[in-house]
């Protein structure tokens, strides 16, 4: 547990609190973490506010199954996410989020990405040059 704790505070740059349980129910560090691994996976996480410090329990649900959704995108097994309870975690939910946080995050580009959005920029120039050198010739 205390592995999984410095993984997660490592990652996150974050002080969990000494119940890493609780400090996991709402689903926010979980969602946080998964997008840490791989960038908008999680696409809307439900935080506390000033004038709501406790999420309902409809959203701190909504966070955990948007963090489980995230886990099988990054390529989490399946049988892994099926845990019955990921926000308290024991010993059958630990693997879950140790096969999560051993994750290596995605490089920030590729090579192809960078030379596919290249070529695509140089295609509509052309064609836009194409394109205005007809327009001035009719």
């Amino acid at each position: 547990m205390e592995q999984l704790r410095d993984s997660i505070e490592s990652r996150l740059k974050v002080v969990l609190p000494e119940d890493l349980g609780s400090s996991l129910m709402d689903g926010v560090v979980l969602c946080h973490l998964a997008n840490h691994i791989r960038p908008r996976s999680v696409a809307s996480i439900h935080v506390p506010s000033p004038a709501v410090p406790k999420l309902s329990m409809a959203k701190c649900r909504r966070n955990v199954e948007n963090f489980l959704d995230a886990c099988r995108k990054i390529g989490v097994p399946q049988e892994a996410t099926s845990a019955p309870n990921p926000t308290s975690p024991g010993a059958s939910e630990t693997p879950l989020l140790v096969s999560v946080t051993t994750q290596t995050p995605p490089p920030a580009w590729q090579i192809w990405d960078l030379i596919g959005s290249s070529l695509i920029h140089i295609l509509c120039l052309v064609l836009l040059f194409v394109a205005y050198s007809w327009t001035e010739l009719t």
